[in-house]
């Protein structure tokens, strides 16, 4: 089984994170990708039980904006990719769940700090 979703990320420059993260040159947090990554399959796949996060490379700053994303999953992992406007890839990896012997792919859940997960909006993209 492999399913695609796509959508859109929304990171707003006006939230008072990114007056620290870094002041003048706003990137917003690696673990805050994780997290919306990780609310974003839990909300379009609710069977899906994310474990752990593994391969998760950060190719280039991720600034406050709007960013298109796209999940692709399979029985055991998500491939997640985070691009730019020009479709350019920013942030790559997978999302696992526990395999058919209850072991989990890794103990990072991709989870960051209470109230990160009103950084981000989705508009609901596409699942095939």
């Amino acid at each position: 089984m492999k399913t695609v979703h796509e959508g859109t990320f929304l990171f707003p420059a006006t939230h008072p994170l990114f007056a620290d993260h870094f002041e003048g040159a706003p990137v917003v947090p690696g673990s805050l990708l994780l997290r919306a990554f990780v609310e974003e399959a839990g909300t379009v796949w609710p069977d899906f039980a994310t474990q752990g996060a593994t391969g998760f490379r950060f190719r280039r700053f991720v600034t406050p904006g709007r960013h298109p994303f796209r999940m692709e999953r399979t029985d055991l992992t998500v491939r997640c990719t985070l691009m730019d406007t020009q479709g350019g890839v920013l942030v790559r990896g997978d999302l696992t769940t526990a395999d058919a012997t209850g072991d989990a792919g890794t103990d990072n859940d991709g989870t960051g700090a209470d109230g990160e997960a009103a950084l981000h909006t989705s508009p609901r993209g596409t699942t095939a």
